[in-house]
């Protein structure tokens, strides 16, 4: 019988010294700080000895760690391998996405019953994430990212542009008396509307100074940390958000929300579609390529980064 140590503190222990942080391996693992570390206690009292040390906010494997890594992430990666190959070869395909919340809840989930309509052999398992994670070790088959790319060993496809535009309900607009035949508005006249925001205030700060509209007073409104959110936000009349055009695009197309101004921030961005560069030719990752290609008007050849 083998005489084994806690798997979940395996892990612990193969993350933390592998990204050198335990902060970083709660990330990865979606645990907290306090439960890695729990686990990096278990693990050294199984073995009776330290596996790291300890400097200042740093925590680096010891010789007895060095020695242990290579040989647990070896087998964490057989273990992986080989059960994706046993995945492919049940009649049922798993497909697991990883993408943002925005990107799932306004681009993706819309579009599934389409997707499964076409491949009824397909399950789809959907994964939140705003990290950005190892596709390969963490067993995801495809991800939708936003960002600039490359990104070394994933084959990339650029999808959509990134941008954000001036966006707002026409309630809201009403309200401050104003109606869509006016758009586009002026700088000066949008600066005068609520205003929220995503991570920080900088976002609308930038845009009024590429407007043209130095010192625009953006110290007001809420500040959310998603997308998605902010195009809710926006939905609910509660003021004018710098939204993600391609996640807004059919509320905007709807006339639910309405482009304020055609000047874009963040254009520099893309949403893509990032898959290990191993599995280029693997079925399910193929099908889930060409439907996406479909849906947004590329070529089935075509790709940007690799």
């Amino acid at each position: 019988m083998r005489t084994l140590p806690p798997l979940t503190a395996l892990r612990a222990f193969e993350a933390t010294a592998r990204l050198g942080s335990v902060t970083k391996a709660a990330e990865e693992l979606s645990v907290t700080h306090a439960a890695v570390s729990h686990q990096l206690r278990t693990l050294e009292e199984w073995i009776g000895r330290p596996l790291f040390r300890r400097e200042h906010r740093r925590i680096i494997p010891n010789e007895a760690g060095i020695g242990l890594l290579p040989v647990v992430t070896d087998a964490f990666d057989r273990i992986a391998a080989r059960a994706s190959e046993l995945r492919a070869q049940t009649d049922r395909r798993i497909l697991t996405i990883s993408s943002a919340p925005s990107v799932a809840h306004r681009w993706i989930v819309p579009r599934l019953a389409a997707f499964s309509a076409r491949h009824p052999e397909i399950d789809v398992r959907l994964e939140h994430s705003t990290r950005l994670i190892d596709l390969a070790r963490e067993g995801v088959d495809v991800a939708i990212r936003y960002g600039s790319g490359p990104w070394p060993g994933l084959t990339a496809h650029r999808l959509m542009p990134g941008y954000a535009k001036p966006l707002a309900s026409p309630v809201l607009l009403e309200r401050h008396g104003l109606a869509t035949t006016q758009l586009p508005l002026p700088a000066s006249i949008i600066a005068s509307l609520p205003l929220q925001h995503e991570e920080s205030r900088d976002l609308w700060r930038q845009w009024f100074a590429d407007a043209g509209l130095i010192g625009a007073d953006v110290s007001s409104g809420a500040v959310f940390h998603e997308a998605g959110v902010l195009i809710d936000v926006a939905m609910a009349a509660q003021g004018v958000v710098l939204g993600r055009v391609a996640l807004a695009e059919g509320l905007i197309a709807q006339g639910v929300l309405r482009i304020l101004s055609d000047r874009p921030i963040g254009a520099s961005a893309s949403y893509w579609l990032c898959y290990p560069e191993a599995r280029r030719d693997d079925p399910v990752v193929a099908a889930f390529r060409a439907f996406v290609f479909e849906e947004v008007g590329l070529e089935p050849a075509s790709h940007d980064s690799g």
